[in-house]
């Protein structure tokens, strides 16, 4: 890694650990296919505590599997394995065979279709 990278990266976690609005500690690694190409810390591990922020802090990270989902879907539709077009039954077939509520007639009884006819 370029020590360019590492400055600028580092510059970066500081100004966001230590400027006037900032967060307790922040830790962010770039990585490639093959290993990381940046790994940094910066603030603290418990507030007022005087306990570094390290790479390998341990802490909870909440809603992150949204954007994780949708960069792995975004990377299938990038190599041609997915169609965000496409109906998804044609990825899981058991999807089409689901009942719709589809509302109500006259007398108040459910309406149903399959999903694959809704």
């Amino acid at each position: 890694m370029g020590n360019n990278l590492k400055s600028a990266c580092d510059g970066i976690l500081q100004k966001v650990a230590t400027g006037k609005d900032r967060v307790p500690g922040v830790v962010a690694m770039i990585t490639d296919r093959s290993a990381n190409i940046y790994e940094g810390a910066a603030g603290e591990r418990i507030l007022g505590a005087s306990q570094a922020m390290t790479t390998d802090t341990v802490f909870a990270i909440f809603s992150t599997t949204k954007a994780i989902t949708g960069t792995a879907i975004l990377q299938c539709v990038e190599e041609g394995k997915l169609d965000l077009d496409a109906p998804a039954k044609t990825y899981v077939p058991d999807i089409g065979k689901l009942e719709v509520l589809d509302g109500f007639d006259v007398t108040c009884a459910w309406r149903r279709s399959t999903a694959s006819q809704a």
